[in-house]
């Protein structure tokens, strides 16, 4: 019986190999990556709600995500398995950008009718440079036609993280006839170098797309991907300078962020990078083996 077992196991595996050999062919080409994404951790809004809850003064601290335009560009290598399953490899970079934006506001009452309310309004812009390594199982869900569907894992290393921060700061005076005073301050910070994370990411990839017909081959590839994070990590700086000038976008310092957590209760070590791609692959040339 372990005679024919291994008989039939052996018959399997070079029936297999001679279906991929019989179809095999290595292409190679260029492709463009447009997407949106964004950088959110949502213990960093419901901990902004913790602080609010807890501080009769303060009437809104709120974090919100800004999802952000994205360009990449990669190499492209493809190895076709079979007439519909392909394994496909897109090495390069990617041009990552996501934003925040705060409100803070509390009132501080000076007698019974009178008192000053102070408002920060916040910006803060994350950029960085990923080399980015995907690659995933391409396959085309009804035999002899353009359609496919992709899954597989994307590698990322982050280089060069850097935040630009813009803070308004309102201060309003009241007295018992209404509003005395006000002044405002801007605070402006550019290129402010973000030393407190982990550089690899890694994400699960699920799309959806169509090969189109350009001279005598389906080499052009149009494609919708959804990036699902699978690792996460805190975004801080140590810098000093903005530490001692930063008003509530000091949640991104490293000292900010520790103070935020201790009010909170709340963890920031968990931030994670989303993202939507539309990806245009061309094939430019096939070598069948």
């Amino acid at each position: 019986m372990a005679t024919i077992f291994k008989k039939y196991f052996l018959v399997l595996a070079v029936l297999i190999s001679s279906i991929l050999i019989s179809n095999a062919q290595i292409s190679f080409g260029l492709a463009s990556t447009m997407s949106i994404g964004y950088l959110r951790s949502s213990q960093l809004k419901q901990g902004g709600q913790a602080i609010d809850d807890l501080n009769s003064s303060i009437t809104n601290l709120d974090f919100k995500v800004q999802a952000a335009a994205q360009i990449g560009f990669q190499a492209v290598a493809q190895y076709r398995l079979t007439h519909q399953l392909c394994l496909v490899a897109t090495p390069g970079f990617n041009l990552f950008r996501s934003t925040y934006n705060n409100i803070y506001i509390s009132n501080q009452q000076q007698t019974s009718t009178d008192y000053i309310t102070h408002k920060v309004l916040s910006t803060a812009k994350f950029k960085s440079t990923q080399l980015i390594l995907p690659i995933v199982a391409k396959y085309y869900i009804i035999p002899d036609k353009n359609y496919f569907a992709t899954a597989g894992l994307r590698f990322a290393y982050n280089t060069n993280m850097r935040m630009y921060s813009e803070e308004d700061s309102i201060t309003t005076y009241y007295n018992q006839n209404g509003m005395a005073a006000s002044n405002k301050q801007d605070r402006e910070y550019k290129g402010v170098k973000i030393d407190g994370y982990k550089p690899f990411q890694m994400h699960f990839l699920l799309g959806i797309g169509t090969s189109i017909l350009t001279g005598y081959r389906h080499n052009l590839d149009i494609e919708l991907t959804y990036a699902i994070p699978l690792t996460s990590s805190p975004y801080y700086t140590t810098d000093a300078t903005y530490t001692a000038n930063a008003l509530t976008n000091s949640v991104y310092t490293k000292d900010g962020k520790a103070g935020f957590e201790n009010a909170s209760g709340k963890n920031l070590d968990h931030f994670r990078m989303h993202q939507i791609s539309l990806t245009v692959r061309y094939l430019l040339y096939s070598i069948n083996k």
